[in-house]
Formats: structure tokens, sequence, C-alpha cells
């Protein structure tokens, strides 16, 4: 076999989601705003637990009832959204003895999809839990639920719809905690 055929072979594979969808909260959603008004703090992200009934998917295919699922597990695009969002604000990343300790459950990290005739309807849903706790004491500072929703129209089975729609709404929730004055108030 010559080189030519395994580089599309693979290309397809990778181009293809084989593995499932790449869903990530993009540095350009963050938002430097609110958060970066709070002095440089050394942050711990902590424990991410998944707590959704089925941890093995998001949602199923409209057409063929076939799990959609992440290429990553769930937690850590929630462990990685919270590191970019505290990074992007000017804090920094410890891995132990921080000012602060960010621990999340998450809620639900969801993809209905509903056939409306000629086109299909896709819902994406994305809520956490959040603690944020005093680093050296670990005494909790503030508990809090965001959660984010986007729809959008589009073609049956669109993987690339799919992500954005996720995309989308994870990007909503970390909105809603960055923009927080309670959340702010707690890392000062």
């Amino acid at each position: 076999m010559s080189a030519r055929p395994l580089v599309v072979a693979l290309s397809a594979l990778i181009l293809g989601g084989c593995g499932g969808l790449n869903v990530r909260y993009h540095e350009s959603a963050a938002n430097p705003a609110m958060l970066a008004w709070v002095p440089p703090r050394q942050v711990v992200v902590g424990e991410i637990t998944d707590g959704r009934p089925d941890t093995t998917r998001i949602g199923t295919t409209p057409k063929s009832g076939k799990a959609i699922v992440t290429r990553r597990p769930v937690t850590d695009i929630v462990r990685e959204a919270l590191a970019v969002e505290m990074k992007k604000n000017g804090h920094t990343l410890v891995s132990e003895s921080g000012n602060i300790v960010l621990t999340a459950h998450v809620e639900e990290f969801s993809l209905d999809a509903v056939d409306t005739g000629s086109t299909t309807l896709y819902l994406g849903r994305v809520a956490i839990h959040l603690v944020v706790a005093d680093g050296p004491t670990g005494t909790p500072l503030l508990t809090r639920r965001y959660a984010g929703a986007k729809r959008r129209q589009g073609e049956a089975d669109s993987k690339t719809v799919w992500r954005e729609v996720m995309d989308s709404a994870l990007a909503r929730a970390f909105h809603d905690l960055a923009t927080d004055p309670q959340f702010v108030a707690a890392l000062r």
C-alpha cells in the first residue's frame, strides 16, 4: 500500500470524527471581564464528577438511534473549560496549595434531536454544580449551578451541527459563571 491511500484513510478517520464529537470550550469563548478584575489567584481545579444517569453518551442520532458520544470524557471537557476561563482571566492554575479550589459536578451534558419534517431541531444542554472553596481551609465560599442551552435547526445526523450546538451550550454555561457577581466575590 502506498503512502497516499494510507494518509487519505487516516484523514478520513480523523475528520470523520472517529471516536466521537470533539466538544470543547474555545479560548475565544472565555469571558475576560468581571473575573479579570479579581486580583490574580492560584486556582486548583479539583475533582470533576459526572452525575448523569448515562455517562456513556450525550444523546442519540435522530435517524438510527445510535449513541452520540464525545471524544473525551465529559469531566475532562468541563475541567478544561474551567482551566481556560481561569487562565484567560489572569489566574494561575496550580495542582495543589492554591488560594481557591474549584470542584464541579456535571448534572447535564446532553444533545436532543427532534425531526421536524424538512430539518432536525437540535437542543444542547449543559449544567454544572460548582463549589468554590478557600484553598488553605477548604471552607466552601460558594455553591452554585450554572447552565447553558443552545437550539439550532440543521440536517439530520449532522456532526458539525451537533458539535456547534454543544460548544455553544458549554460556552453559555461558562459565560454565566464568568459574569456571576457572586462567583467573582467568592474569588476575592
